[in-house]
């Protein structure tokens, strides 16, 4: 018998983005509106929607589920979301999570689970993560873009799939193997019993491999995408691609094939007689589908009949590699302009296209758009990656701190980001303008597009929700201070150094020697941190020896060198006695907080930093700090709040530290009206409340609603613009 329609399922209010079927009789799906919900059969060929799980404060984009034990008599269901949590349920109680795994700094995008109740999750942060008794065991680091798909193979063994075109398989949390076969990103992974695991990708590929990580075969028969994977008890496999119908496949265990889509129904197709649909249901799908079918005048996006025919070769291509696509009958056919020449040749016909409404690719990830930033003459452009439903300063922040830019763009670079993505979404033209200089250097192509590939995995862009804001807590990356002038730096030591040979206490030619070599260090630093001893030794030199108003260079190196060495954070009582010996001079002040933010840029670091966090902290609330005019030096120690308190967001038994730093931040929000510094203390603030409950039960007795109401949303727009999206967030965590 041939496949029929079984079951739809409504209730969703937008896209399905996962399924699974833990059984003949249990449906669970996810969805754009940041729902789970669970389906029970009441007859052969119907569900019910039993119960709706609203946990998450974004899209649920994967589910897995765990086998019921004694501990868990009805099993668990696991949900992750773009909100970069991963929430556990137990299917009769909706109520609440019974745990939310913390640790992911982006989209949760899939999920395994074993019935052991071992839960494997992939992410855009580039990892993925190993939990066990709900804390992360082991993270795997080792792709460049986005974990697309995941899965255990066997005991131990981890296989996953990532937009970096790559496979990888991991033992006790090491890579073990590198699997290449794919041309474009991987997508999705599925178990292939008996054989080993089946992968598909953007490049229309489904490829079979065995246990060891062998091709074993090639299935061919896709012409574009291919998004999703399941295997049937029969052992055939299914998967869906780019036909703008099915998105997500599972499989019940009787054989039935579950699927979700962007229409945000759930469907269930059969080949048994008794479980197939009623008539009229079956009427009204085969309506559906004729009124959604691909007209046959169209490929992808593009329009065969808005494209010019063969006449359109006669005229020369305007640079090299110029690829042009042209219209022959019913084939869209590509042609590549070759100066040297002066012809076009075919190089193939186009399967799929892409237009203004798609989404954009750009580190593994989609994006609304994709900005080019022009940032200087000669210099490459920067991509700015950009989803209009993020909060521009967000993205600015961003984008300033990946590539080291100097704070004071962020405005123009957030006020660039509206104005060209309102441009963009209303079909505009986009705005022009080099947003760093004001100048007109900057021209962005019509589309904003970067020229990366693209391609639309979650099918229609828009949500049919209302639109879904980008939540900024819990906020968990740090925020690092990486931004260096070094020739600048190195000037102004030399400068220094000229003025203090008389005191006797200057640098000698070795010295400087050293010191230039440093220099050498931070302009190409290593990836990982390094043991450079003699580097400490002659900063910490300078710092004991040099005039108090004279040693900032070497604070300003000391917290860049903390980044890319060890021996900074390995040194005892290192911060205590910088923070001592630099309380009266704000510029020293200030570097030191900087230094105590990098410190938490890798595990060690963190370690200390909590370990020194009373004595830290006790300086950072001193009244002159908050009082002074510096804003630099306020930004820096809001910032050690901000990464203090995305430590304490893994550190549940650290109650009462939470609830000091909700008092102490509160009272210092009461007066500070700068929305860069206010924007930090308050993502600190918000991370407490997130994950204290004794923190938000005290955020009552330190009247935090009404300080963040009187600081921030009762004051003009031009006074909350980039503060007032984390100030309601806390505000509805109260």
């Amino acid at each position: 018998m041939t496949w029929q329609l079984s079951a739809i399922l409504a209730g969703h209010k937008g896209d399905v983005k996962a399924v699974i079927a833990p059984t003949d009789d249990l449906i669970a799906s996810v969805s754009r509106d940041k729902s789970l919900i669970t389906w029970k059969r009441q007859s052969s060929n119907t569900f019910t929607q039993d119960k709706t799980f609203n946990g998450h404060t974004n899209y649920v984009n994967s589910v897995a589920f765990i086998g019921a034990s004694e501990a868990n008599p009805h099993g668990l269901i696991v949900t992750g979301g773009s909100d970069r949590l991963i929430n556990v349920w137990d299917p009769e109680d909706s109520s609440s999570p019974v745990y939310t795994l913390v640790g992911h700094t982006d989209n949760v995008c899939s999920l395994f689970a074993d019935t052991d109740g071992h839960i494997v999750s992939g992410s855009w942060d580039k990892t993925a993560k190993i939990w066990r008794n709900w804390q992360c065991v082991y993270t795997l680091e080792g792709h460049t873009q986005a974990i697309w798909g995941v899965l255990e193979l066997e005991h131990e063994v981890i296989v996953t799939a990532s937009a970096d075109k790559t496979i990888a398989m991991w033992k006790d949390g090491k890579k073990i193997k590198t699997i290449t076969g794919h041309e474009d990103c991987v997508r999705s992974l599925a178990l292939l019993p008996g054989i080993g695991f089946v992968s598909c990708g953007n490049d229309g590929a489904v490829i079979v491999w065995s246990n060891n990580g062998d091709p074993v075969q090639a299935l061919d028969g896709h012409t574009s995408f291919v998004y999703s994977l399941a295997t049937l008890p029969t052992g055939e496999i299914f998967s869906s691609g780019e036909d703008r119908t099915v998105r997500v496949w599972e499989t019940l265990p009787n054989g039935d094939i579950v699927s979700g889509g962007s229409d945000g129904f759930v469907r269930v197709f059969t080949r048994t007689a008794e479980r197939v649909a009623d008539a009229a249901t079956l009427k009204a799908y085969d309506e559906e589908n004729a009124a959604t079918a691909i007209p046959s005048n169209q490929v992808g996006d593009i329009k065969k009949d808005d494209l010019p025919g063969l006449e359109a070769l006669g005229q020369p291509g305007k640079k090299d590699q110029e690829v042009k696509m042209v219209r022959v009958g019913n084939i869209v056919e590509a042609h590549m302009w070759s100066n040297a020449g002066q012809e076009w040749s075919k190089i193939g016909e186009v399967v799929d296209a892409v237009g203004q409404n798609r989404k954009q690719l750009y580190g593994g990830v989609e994006y609304d758009h994709v900005f080019d930033i022009d940032v200087g003459e000669g210099v490459p452009a920067l991509k700015l990656p950009f989803n209009v439903t993020e909060n521009p300063y967000t993205a600015a922040q961003e984008f300033l701190t990946k590539h080291d830019l100097p704070q004071v763009y962020l405005d123009q670079v957030a006020d660039f980001i509206t104005k060209n993505a309102r441009a963009v979404s209303q079909g505009a033209a986009a705005v022009t303008g080099d947003p760093l200089t004001g100048g007109s250097r900057y021209t962005p192509s019509q589309n904003t597009s970067s020229g990366l590939g693209s391609y639309n995995p979650w099918g229609n862009d828009a949500p049919k929700a209302q639109p879904v804001v980008k939540r900024l807590i819990p906020q968990l990356l740090n925020v690092p201070f990486k931004e260096a002038n070094l020739p600048a730096i190195q000037k102004k030591l030399h400068q220094l150094n000229t003025e203090l040979v008389t005191s006797g206490v200057a640098l000698d030619s070795a010295n400087l020697s050293q010191m230039d070599a440093l220099f050498k260090f931070l302009a190409a630093p290593p990836k990982q941190p390094v043991a450079q001893p003699q580097f400490l030794a002659l900063l910490l030199k300078i710092f004991n020896t040099w005039p108090e108003a004279s040693r900032f260079p070497a604070l300003d190196l000391l917290r860049l060198l903390a980044l890319y060495s060890k021996d900074p954070i390995q040194t005892p009582d290192l911060l205590k006695t910088l923070l001592t010996a630099s309380r009266t001079h704000e510029t020293s002040l200030m570097l030191v907080a900087r230094l105590v933010v990098n410190f938490c840029e890798t595990e060690e670091g963190r370690e200390v930093a909590m370990n020194d966090i009373s004595t830290v902290l006790e300086f950072m609330e001193d009244d002159a700090v908050w009082q002074s005019t510096n804003k630099n030096l306020k930004l820096a120690v809001a910032t050690v709040y901000m990464s203090y308190s995305t430590l304490l967001l893994k550190r549940h038994d650290d109650d009462a530290l939470a609830i000091q730093y909700v008092g102490v931040i509160t009272k210092i929000l009461e007066k500070e009206r700068d929305q860069q510094v206010q924007y930090r203390l308050l993502v600190a603030l918000g991370n407490l409340i997130f994950a204290h409950e004794s923190a938000k039960e005290s955020a009552a007795i330190f009247e935090v609603r009404r300080v963040v109401q009187a600081a921030v949303l009762s004051r003009p727009t031009s006074e909350k613009i980039s503060t007032a999206p984390v100030a309601t967030e806390i505000v509805n965590l109260l």
